[in-house]
């Protein structure tokens, strides 16, 4: 069992699809990708301007999904830490998820 160690209230948890890694979601405004073997931080990814209610991995595991409640919600690069794209709503953004499907 590893602990992982956040600043501030946890709020999303969940693994990648290979379970190689985690991602966290939470009060401190940023989303963090953890190795789950070791329990190390692999990168932290920030911009997001208030709490991030909730996160989730791609299915391929490249990407992750972020909601936050600055009213956005952003799609993230896990290797480079980049956002690709970022949508803006009227209110808060209180959870996220992918599809596998396309439409």
């Amino acid at each position: 069992i590893k602990t992982l160690r956040h600043e501030d209230s946890v709020f999303s948890c969940a693994f990648s699809s290979d379970d190689k890694l985690i991602v966290t979601a939470g009060r401190d405004k940023n989303v963090h990708i953890w190795d789950t073997q070791s329990g190390q931080l692999k990168r932290t990814l920030e911009g997001h301007q208030d709490l991030v209610r909730s996160s989730c991995f791609s299915a391929d595991g490249n990407r992750v999904i972020s909601a936050s409640f600055d009213n956005s919600a952003r799609i993230w690069d896990v290797h480079s830490g980049q956002v690709l794209s970022e949508l803006i709503f009227n209110d808060y953004v209180s959870s996220c998820d992918f599809t596998s499907t396309l439409l």
